[in-house]
């Protein structure tokens, strides 16, 4: 008897193990006919590109505090064409950055270019099947997703502006990075739930647990997948904490999901107008699991690049000051003033430079995307990318090529053309985008048209984390603030 369980016990260790043996060959032999079909094209590669170990020293050690912009002299030096990044643990990368391919990838090649197996597997703790981590038909799906909620980020920012006038009036200097991660985590939580957390107030277990997810989507997007998922399997680090925060985020989501409901089937919610209650009003067929992703979508995409974006917008005003307050005062005296609290949208239409700051500011610190061809396709440049090759389109290293954009260096000049892919482009554009413009800017005009925010570091020597959405380095981003009004 107790043979026969240890033959059942050896039988399926041995199948279990044949299936981890075929896998891995499987990949390495998918991953040796990409690298053919790179290595035959005679791409460019980085000149640091050593045997075996490809670039991962520069990633690792030689280039890690200036990655992206190590990125952005790599895709200079291809002439802005697509090249070769390799990296031990992570698949051979095509880098592209040139406007004309990344208009083959989101827009003539849309339906050949998908997020592919790997990052899907990565993004599903975080996103489920909602619209950032979804491919085809359950994507196409939630495209009517509701982002016009202006009261409250007008709300909000008021809310920031008051707390921002108490530290003027106390003379004191404020971590900025601080009260916009409580800014951006009470607006987004608000839009999406419904629910008022006031963490401008203090700080709520719901919002920390959405800053351990965010840190730990980064970390996963850096390291190799074997680790991230070992770490996963044996629930240690940064993969047990995630699994704690999930727990907490998703108890808060059932919660005011089930009050939702309950009062959606009472007729109680006619005046509401959060995400939630939008798409479970309009879900039709989609069951509760595919809502809840949704609004997590909303919430994690949106929460984080408000956070990075409006930090990027105040270390760019501190770099060039002179760029902006001349228009608030000529345009909108009452704003600057204290006679008016905040903008109204057709005011926001008339502040020129307010838009050009927040777009030169989103093109200058633009995030890095992959997708992944289902079948071979060759690029309008004639480079060809086999099937299943990983390709990266980096924002930060696009913004800055100079055979683009013909700078002489990185700036922000508000006169010049807005060809960006911060929102990336075509069919798969983000659902997002105008909520995200119209939140920069109502943001962007209430602060400085109030307030002189000023860096107490050099803003020439800030600079960016080791991650893929560019984060400002370090805990802190202190300010001291002085009141320039009625504030």
């Amino acid at each position: 008897m107790l043979a026969s369980l240890y033959d059942v016990v050896f039988s399926v260790a041995s199948l279990a193990a044949l299936y981890a043996a075929w896998r891995v060959g499987s990949r390495v032999y998918s991953q040796r006919i990409i690298d053919v079909a790179l290595a035959n094209q005679k791409l460019h590669s980085p000149p640091s590109t050593i045997p075996l170990l490809g670039n991962t020293l520069d990633a690792l050690f030689l280039q890690k505090t200036r990655f992206w912009d190590w990125i952005a002299e790599q895709s200079e030096l291809s002439g802005g064409k697509p090249w070769v990044l390799r990296l031990v643990g992570r698949p051979t990368t095509l880098v592209c950055t040139s406007p004309e391919a990344l208009e083959d990838i989101f827009k003539t090649h849309f339906d050949t270019f998908e997020r592919g197996a790997d990052l899907r597997d990565l993004l599903y703790d975080f996103f489920g099947d909602g619209i950032v981590g979804a491919d085809g038909e359950n994507w196409q799906k939630q495209r009517p997703l509701r982002d016009a909620m202006a009261t409250v980020v007008k709300e909000k920012a008021l809310h920031l502006r008051d707390a921002l006038a108490k530290c003027a009036k106390e003379g004191r200097t404020v971590d900025m990075k601080s009260l916009l991660e409580k800014f951006s985590g009470d607006t987004f939580t608000k839009i999406a739930f419904g629910v008022d957390l006031n963490g401008m107030e203090s700080d709520h277990p719901f919002n920390k647990a959405v800053d351990v997810m965010s840190e730990t989507l980064d970390s996963r997007l850096l390291s190799p997948t074997w680790l991230w998922k070992m770490k996963r399997f044996l629930n240690v680090g940064d993969e047990r904490k995630l699994k704690e925060a999930c727990a907490i985020v998703h108890e808060l989501t059932h919660q005011v999901m089930t009050e939702s409901m309950q009062q959606q089937q009472k007729k109680k919610n006619k005046n509401k107008s959060d995400v939630l209650t939008l798409l479970l009003d309009s879900s039709g067929d989609l069951d509760v699991a595919v809502v809840r992703d949704a609004v997590m979508n909303f919430l994690l995409a949106g929460k984080d690049s408000t956070i990075f974006s409006l930090s990027w917008i105040l270390v760019n005003l501190n770099r060039h000051p002179e760029v902006l307050r001349n228009e608030i005062n000529e345009k909108l005296p009452g704003l600057v003033s204290g006679e008016m609290d905040a903008p109204t949208m057709d005011d926001l239409k008339d502040l020129t430079y307010v838009e050009a700051v927040v777009k030169e500011s989103l093109r200058l610190h633009g995030i890095a995307t992959t997708r992944v061809p289902k079948k071979s396709i060759i690029l309008s440049d004639g480079t060809f990318a086999p099937a299943g090759c990983a390709v990266m389109m980096p924002a930060y290293a696009s913004a800055r090529l100079t055979s683009v954009w013909a700078m002489d260096r990185p700036r922000v000049k508000p006169v010049s053309p807005f060809k960006f892919g911060t929102f990336i482009a075509g069919p798969r554009q983000c659902v997002g985008m105008r909520f995200a413009l119209l939140e920069m800017r109502l943001v962007t005009a209430v602060l400085f048209s109030r307030f002189d925010l000023k860096t107490v570091k050099d803003p020439f020597e800030i600079s960016y984390e080791y991650a893929f959405t560019l984060p400002i380095k370090g805990p802190l981003l202190d300010v001291t603030v002085r009141a320039v009004s009625a504030a």
